[in-house]
């Protein structure tokens, strides 16, 4: 367990204590942030005594006589930038062992570097801890420091590639993936480290998918074995849905049919649940209290969707049948019970309970409740219903964009892009609840808005977030604003997961019949002149891999598809295509949903807009006070006449080149998606940030 001043908590069993640096002095700013961007060593960087201390902390397996452990390796690094020698003592706490012996005292113009290490774990075996010697000579700081990022690398490897415009996704999302497997113990899938040591079975649901999705497929049949439903009712009625989500990617039919008894019992509870207002779904707790939530009827009816696709695929004509029939019945009632609540109320949104207005619930009677938006997360049914074939009709579909409306609005005193808390400010799934938009006409953006919201505004530790944020807020960990209270756990995995997932499926994603859809919410901001969005790499249907390439000259956007192809063709559909698409090289144009339908084995298309993207300029960019944030003490830099001669200065006064998007994300921090742009390529003031 991490803390941003470097220190970390030790919680094995038979060895607890935190490890603390006596150098760190509360300063005024420290940057706080992943080695190289995403790697699980956290950086804590500050200045003191005119020198840059930095502390850096990592995990590594290592085996010591045949017996297996964790240990931390840290580096307390300390540049002396001023003119003349300081002491600075690490003064570590006595558990950690040297590694090297350097001097306190640092002449000016140079660098100390302090190793150390420490036992953390023995994964739950009782054999002995090693001794100092042992371990100190079991390898240096940096071998192991290569180690642990060659593990990661092949890791990521072989899940989904992702670039973006926003190059804190790419991070976030890499980050995330790292996060859950180091959570993780063994094979169960626990929500996080503190407070959530465990797994709940439908966070376990939605976490076994996430990973499926992204692609790791070579331990998925390992998670399903550990699905267990003795929590909330969700849990049983979305049982399904991993087990259908590994037969479409893997095709393993053996599996999934040998576990075919244990799938169909889970789902044949589901009629006998029907005991809530209407014929609908019984009541629950499922928003931690009690009422008859419309997230509960929306798990049950994607539940059923996702058994008959697996009955289909099995070639089981009864158990189908029986789906098909289960699942019609209990949409009638749904959206029958539903429609009547909102004619009784006269209500302009979806509810989220069947039976009452949000005002008579925690929903919309407690004020910044981020439970209004419940069942476009957790129910599932509107995005991935419609990935699994559901029609899209009826309250639930035709209010996703009015409800969204609805929500955003009846916040109070919150920044744009948040869903509330618990009560509060935000939460760890503010980037899944925008998973329904995708399903949506007007929202389907907000997947990558929330998600870049949390990166801005809400992270309680580098790329983690409290599962309920009730305050953020500026502190000394710059850049951005961050949680300044939580409640939960952080990092929080099925929080994570479900960003990851959105984020993912924003770029690509693929329906049951074996079309991928391409771009669904992917922000006119990456649309700009010159932007690439790339998605490799990812899982489809029977164990195959795709890429999507996405480039942008503004008033063209084109499609180039790679690696294997989606057997049942592509569905390029943008956000920006909607009601503008003025011609396409190949595929069927669609231009009141904004799709163009691409055939099996069509590679590429080029789409000519009617009308490009506008954008609205934000203002300037404070580039001396951005360099700070990101912990260069000399601010800023002209060392040229062109737009790209801006360079900021480093405590050792080195000039290196800045992200002007980066720059404009940490100035506008509420503004989604904000982005830099010269108009001027020879005037370097001529740089401003811009947004929809």
């Amino acid at each position: 367990m991490a803390h941003r001043d470097g220190s970390f908590d030790v919680q094995a069993a038979g060895r607890g204590f935190t490890v603390s640096f006596g150098i760190y002095n509360n300063p005024a700013k420290v940057q706080w942030f992943n080695a190289e961007g995403f790697y699980p060593a956290l950086v804590t960087q500050f200045e003191r005594d005119n020198s840059t201390v930095t502390i850096t902390s990592f995990g590594d397996k290592l085996t010591l006589g045949g017996n297996d452990f964790v240990a931390v390796y840290s580096r307390v690094r300390v540049f002396n930038h001023d003119s003349v020698p300081h002491t600075l003592d690490p003064a570590p706490s006595p558990q950690l062992i040297k590694l090297n012996s350097v001097s306190t005292t640092v002449a000016a113009g140079q660098t100390a570097t302090h190793d150390y290490v420490v036992a953390s774990d023995r994964f739950g075996n009782t054999y002995p801890w090693p001794s100092d010697a042992t371990l100190a000579g079991a390898g240096g700081y940096d071998s192991h420091y290569a180690h642990m990022k060659s593990y990661w690398d092949g890791r990521l490897a072989g899940i989904a590639q992702i670039d973006l415009p926003d190059k804190r996704l790419v991070n976030a999302f890499k980050a995330g993936f790292i996060y859950t497997n180091i959570v993780k113990d063994g094979n169960r899938l626990n929500v996080g480290e503190n407070g959530y040591d465990r797994m709940f079975d439908h966070d376990l649901i939605g976490m076994v998918v996430s990973l499926i999705e992204q692609g790791d497929l070579a331990v998925a049949k390992t998670y399903l074995p550990l699905l267990f439903h003795d929590q909330y009712p969700d849990a049983v009625y979305k049982f399904a849905w991993p087990w259908a989500a590994y037969l479409q990617k893997t095709g393993d039919t053996a599996y999934v049919s040998a576990n075919f008894t244990t799938i169909s019992n889970m789902v044949h509870q589901i009629p006998g649940a029907r005991t809530g207002p209407g014929n609908t779904m019984k009541r629950s707790e499922g928003v931690d209290s009690w009422g008859a939530w419309t997230v509960d009827n929306q798990s049950a009816l994607f539940g059923l969707l996702a058994y008959k696709y697996i009955a289909q695929a099995l070639g089981n004509t009864t158990e189908t049948t029986w789906a098909t029939a289960q699942y019609d019945s209990l949409f009638a009632a749904v959206n029958t019970q539903l429609q009547k609540t909102i004619t009784d109320n006269n209500l302009t949104y979806l509810p989220c309970a069947m039976d009452q207005p949000n005002s008579a619930n925690r929903c919309g009677n407690v004020t910044n409740d981020a439970n209004w938006a419940s069942m476009f997360l957790f129910g599932r049914w509107n995005w991935n219903g419609l990935l699994f074939g559901a029609a899209q009709t009826g309250p639930m579909a035709t209010l996703v964009d009015a409800t969204y409306d609805y929500g955003f609005a009846h916040l109070s005193g919150l920044d744009p892009h948040t869903y509330g808390g618990y009560p509060g400010y935000s939460t760890a799934y503010n980037a899944g609840y925008g998973e329904a938009g995708l399903a949506s006409a007007r929202h389907r953006t907000e997947g990558i808005y929330g998600y870049q919201f949390m990166v801005s505004n809400t992270q309680s530790g580098p790329f983690s977030w409290w599962e309920g944020i009730p305050t953020a807020g500026t502190t000394n960990w710059s850049p951005g604003n961050h949680a300044t209270s939580g409640t939960g756990s952080s990092p929080h995995m099925w929080g994570q997961t479900n960003a990851s997932k959105v984020l993912l499926n924003s770029l690509v994603a693929e329906k049951s019949n074996g079309q991928v859809i391409v771009g669904r919410g992917v922000p006119s901001e990456f649309l700009r002149g010159g932007a690439t969005v790339k998605a490799t790499n990812v899982a489809i249907a029977g164990g195959n891999r795709m890429g999507a390439t996405i480039t942008s000259t503004g008033s063209t956007i084109s499609l180039t598809l790679s690696g294997s192809t989606p057997s049942g063709g592509t569905q390029f559909s943008l956000p920006a295509f909607i009601g503008n698409i003025a011609s396409a090289t190949a595929g069927t144009i669609d231009n009141t949903s904004g799709t163009v339908t691409l055939a099996p084995g069509t590679t590429s298309v080029t789409v000519t807009l009617a009308t490009a993207p506008a954008y609205r300029q934000l203002g300037g960019l404070d580039l001396g006070g951005y360099c700070k944030s990101i912990g260069h003490i000399g601010g800023v830099s002209l060392d040229g006449t062109d737009a790209y001669s801006w360079k900021c200065v480093t405590s050792s006064g080195a000039h290196i080149g800045m992200d002007m998007d980066d720059a404009c994300a940490w100035g506008y921090r509420t503004v989604a998606a904000a982005f830099s742009r010269y108009s001027t390529f020879s005037n370097p003031y001529s740089w401003q940030c811009w947004a929809s």
